[in-house]
């Protein structure tokens, strides 16, 4: 039969041939699944990142629009008619603004999402116009609409606090 080491030899290369591209085969998979997962860990946190931006702004805009219609306890302490119409007619002009301010702001979080926190943004943004369209239809602080304005302001502020409860809950990692 003759001298097999030779085939032996052959038979062991080769089997370290097919090891080695073996190992590099998974090595390859290996890396390649890791940097698709880092990929999909930055694109999350990226996002994660994004609508957390967006909830700050709206929510920052909304306290923003409550410091103007709060002012309405300095109307409440004016001494003159006078000067409660001065008040309330620069918190009409400041409101104006602020809700503005408040709908760009809404409008990032429609983008953002999910659709639970984009829903009670729009919500948001639409009692801020409510309560906003209210103020302008006070003249002094003391007249008929006073009473509507002042449970408008109040859904408006527990709204608030609805999203951000809603918002806190999107940005749980879970």
């Amino acid at each position: 039969m003759g001298d097999n080491s030779w085939w032996v030899g052959v038979l062991t290369a080769l089997t370290a041939l097919g090891a080695s591209w073996v190992t590099s085969r998974g090595n390859t998979n290996g890396a390649r699944v890791q940097a698709e997962v880092a990929a999909r860990v930055k694109e999350v946190a990226d996002a994660r990142d994004r609508r957390r931006d967006a909830y700050r702004d709206l929510s920052a805009q909304v306290n923003a629009l409550s410091e103007v219609f709060w002012r309405m306890e300095v109307v409440d302490q004016a001494s003159s008619a006078s000067t409660r119409r001065t008040i309330i007619g620069e918190m009409q002009a400041a409101s104006r603004e602020a809700v503005s301010r408040v709908t760009k702001a809404s409008r990032d979080v429609l983008l953002e999402g999910p659709a639970d926190v984009a829903e009670k943004a729009r919500e948001l943004r639409r009692l801020a116009v409510d309560t906003h369209l209210l103020l302008i239809q006070l003249v002094d602080g003391s007249d008929e609409p006073r009473a509507a304005y002042n449970r408008a302001y109040r859904l408006f502020r527990d709204h608030h606090i609805r999203f951000i409860e809603a918002a806190r809950s999107a940005l749980e990692v879970r």
